[in-house]
């Protein structure tokens, strides 16, 4: 807690009247909570230990006037104008009080269906969607969060295709995630083929197809992470209280689905501070487990509405969101790789086991002060368990708490070993992940390295790491380090999609995660990702292609400069003088190969096939200022429109005295060999007439993105939030 940038996240965001300590929010919130001595001290020491954590509005506002403790919230959206705008007042108050808003559109009358009392037509769910934005622009929530929102519509709805193409355009509905509700029958035509078959008729009379709709969201994750994906029949299959109706309405990040009117009460454990040597403190964790059930139980009863009906609702079944941070430190200190089979086997016996353990918890408090008063016809019912909450877990997302836990996001995996932060003197410094650090130490001293030796390696991977976000490229270090030691960007999408699946099986309410996919992703691939999801029991998911949002924006910068410009004759023109708006991560391919002088790393980075990126090193005698400046140019030239071919078959007529000498070589100059690395990787042939060259695939990582609007560092999208997350300052789009 000594960190300059932890204090002023809780300067900026948690610290009441009087309060200048992590200590004094910890003891604030405890006193609040505990009914006796024993309990408040439980709670606290808890909470100062790292080893658990409530959701931002309990430690913000438990103890104070405002005593709003919830942070995920759904409203109703019913189809009068009344009814519209009773949901629009009703989401200001629950953002001025610190929570965050879902709202599913689907019961209005689609655009152009006729209105009765006014001899009009209706102006449909995106229209109003545009009234509910800006009414959250101008509302902050209580000084310390800003308003989010997310927007549902039902894949059955007539305005669907509307809604899928409401936030192509960067900067619409800033304050909305969006997500398709879908159903099993439209999965299924998707899964059978059946993209055809005529799936409803708009207002207008046209016909949609399964193909459209499919096509249309496909494009959108591909295109820029919207909309968010939502399993109606997954969600209701485990809807605890059928009695009370279908859910189809979720929170902002998607990880809790909820009635209307319904809020959640959120709290993580830190796993990370349950291992030992010797693996899980199992013991130690189920009594965590424990408390923290108790802990959220009284959020509720302490709780201070905003409205009366979310009172009512949220009483009624008494639902609370326990889970877990600190996933992947855990797993990195156990050398449990993330993308493996031993991790997802790792993650379901954890996950289940703090599932089983609160569930117990909860029967034992519904014998002791009562069960839920849904309980009635509710699947505990049927079972008959006599439970004091209707559901017990969940996997939010955790971007503020575990910046001051000090650990990993929710179960999402590490977005990088090394990060730049910037302290209260706007002086900048590198972090290094303290589990990657010791280990890396570790690993060059096996190799042999000491002293200064050993402190330029433990250098040099930092430096790299910091620069690309990997060290998967890095052949010295050995496999199992490189194995274990992934990022969020190393990490196949499919993997990311199973290790959400692992945790669903033991979550009862849903999981806020983002799959990330490279920038080279497919949309093909993004449509296997959904239906993957969809076949192993995830109740919604969010999809970002790396680069894909950031590309975007650069793109819509440069279409408003050319408004001005003189219309060209031809469109060629255009395309050579556009500027190069470099994603946050390119494919490449790294080869070392010998020329007539000396040895040359050469990374040959490509986007859609086409290279923009050269880099080029030299080992031995070579001249290492000369290639780099041979890189550079060549990229300058790639990035502004000149063919990669022109490179190519001028660097062939170069010729060099040392080569001509060195028969081995074939009497390659540098340049040469360079041209013949780029047409290489242009046209993805491997190397089949030098037995000497090594190619490796690497896609390295580049410090760029939107800037978060507080602090200015780039933004991760991450944790089920297509609209930021700042790791530097805490800052969320998504609450």
């Amino acid at each position: 807690m000594a960190d300059s940038v932890v204090d002023s996240i809780l300067a900026a965001r948690y610290y009441r009247a009087g309060e200048k300590s992590f200590e004094d929010v910890c003891r604030r919130v405890a006193d609040a909570l505990g009914e006796t001595p024993e309990e408040t001290k439980e709670y606290f020491e808890a909470m100062m230990n790292l080893e658990f954590l409530p959701n931002s509005p309990t430690l913000m506002n438990a103890g104070t006037p405002l005593g709003q403790l919830s942070a995920c919230f759904t409203l109703p959206v019913n189809d009068s104008l009344p009814e519209i705008f009773d949901a629009i007042r009703w989401g200001a108050i629950i953002h001025q009080s610190g929570g965050g808003t879902g709202y599913n559109f689907s019961h209005l009358r689609p655009e152009g269906s006729p209105v009765r009392s006014t001899d009009g037509v209706a102006s449909g769910p995106v229209s109003f969607m545009r009234v509910f934005n800006a009414a959250t622009d101008v509302i902050k929530q209580g000084g310390r969060r800003r308003g989010a929102n997310m927007g549902i519509l039902n894949v059955w709805h007539q305005d669907i295709m509307k809604f899928i193409k409401s936030k192509a355009k960067e900067g619409d509905f800033s304050n909305f995630n969006i997500s398709v509700m879908m159903n099993d029958e439209f999965m299924k035509a998707v899964a059978a083929g059946d993209l055809d078959r005529e799936w409803l008729k708009t207002a207008e009379g046209e016909t949609i197809t399964v193909r459209e709709i499919w096509d249309g969201i496909v494009e959108g994750v591909w295109k820029n992470g919207e909309p968010g994906i939502l399993f109606y029949d997954t969600i209701n299959s485990k809807n605890p209280t059928p009695q009370l109706g279908p859910i189809d309405t979720t929170n902002p990040c998607g990880e809790q689905p909820l009635l209307p009117f319904e809020s959640c009460v959120l709290g993580s454990i830190n796993l990370a501070m349950f291992i030992r040597a010797d693996g899980v403190n199992y013991d130690a964790l189920d009594k965590m487990t424990r408390m923290a059930v108790r802990f959220l139980d009284a959020v509720i009863t302490k709780n201070v509405f905003p409205i009366e009906q979310i009172k009512e609702a949220t009483n009624r079944t008494r639902k609370v969101g326990l889970g877990l941070m600190g996933v992947h430190d855990a797993m990195l200190m156990l050398r449990i790789p993330y993308d493996s089979e031993a991790g997802r086997n790792f993650c379901e016996e954890i996950m289940a086991r703090v599932n089983d353990v609160a569930m117990q918890e909860s029967e034992r408090l519904g014998k002791e002060r009562g069960t839920f008063p849904a309980y009635k016809d509710s699947v505990w019912d049927q079972q008959g368990r006599i439970m004091r909450n209707s559901a017990l877990t969940t996997i939010a997302p955790t971007g503020t708490i575990s910046l001051l836990a000090g650990c990993s996001s929710g179960i999402e995996p590490v977005f990088s070993f090394a990060y730049t932060r910037r302290n209260t003197v706007n002086k900048t410094f590198i972090m290094v992940h303290p589990y990657f650090e010791s280990e890396l130490r570790r690993v060059i001293a096996g190799l042999g390295f000491s002293g200064d030796a050993a402190e330029a390696k433990r250098d040099e991977i930092i430096s790299h790491v910091h620069e690309t976000g990997s060290v998967q490229d890095v052949a010295w270090l050995p496999e199992a380090f490189r194995a274990v030691f992934k990022t969020a960007l190393d990490i196949k999408w499919r993997d990311h999609v199973l290790m959400q699946a692992v945790f669903q099986k033991h979550v009862h309410a849903s999981i806020s995660k983002t799959i990330n996919m490279p920038f080279s992703a497919t949309k093909e691939q993004v449509a296997d990702a959904v239906l993957l999801a969809w076949k192993e029991g995830i109740k919604g998911m969010t999809l970002y292609r790396t680069g894909s949002r950031e590309d975007v924006v650069l793109a819509l910068e440069k279409k408003e400069e050319k408004k001005a410009e003189p219309a060209a004759t031809t469109p060629e023109p255009q395309i050579v003088q556009q500027l190069f708006a470099r994603p946050r991560e390119l494919d490449g391919r790294t080869f070392l190969a010998q020329s007539g002088c000396c040895r040359l790393y050469i990374t040959v980075n490509t986007l859609a096939g086409k290279p923009m990126e050269v880099f080029i090193r030299t080992v031995g005698a070579g001249c290492e200022a000369s290639s780099n400046a041979l890189g550079r140019s060549i990229s300058t030239g790639l990035q502004n429109g000149v063919p990669y071919e022109k490179f190519v078959k001028q660097f062939a007529k170069v010729s060099c005295i040392s080569a001509v000498r060195n028969r081995s070589s074939e009497g390659m100059s540098c340049a040469d060999v360079v041209g013949k690395c780029i047409e290489l990787a242009a046209t993805n042939q491997a190397i089949a007439t030098l037995d000497n060259w090594v190619v490796q695939t690497v896609t390295p990582g580049v410090k760029k993105g939107n800037p978060c609007p507080e602090c200015g560092e780039p933004l991760d999208f991450g944790e089920g939030c297509n609209m930021g997350i700042c790791k530097h300052c805490g800052w969320s789009g998504c609450s």
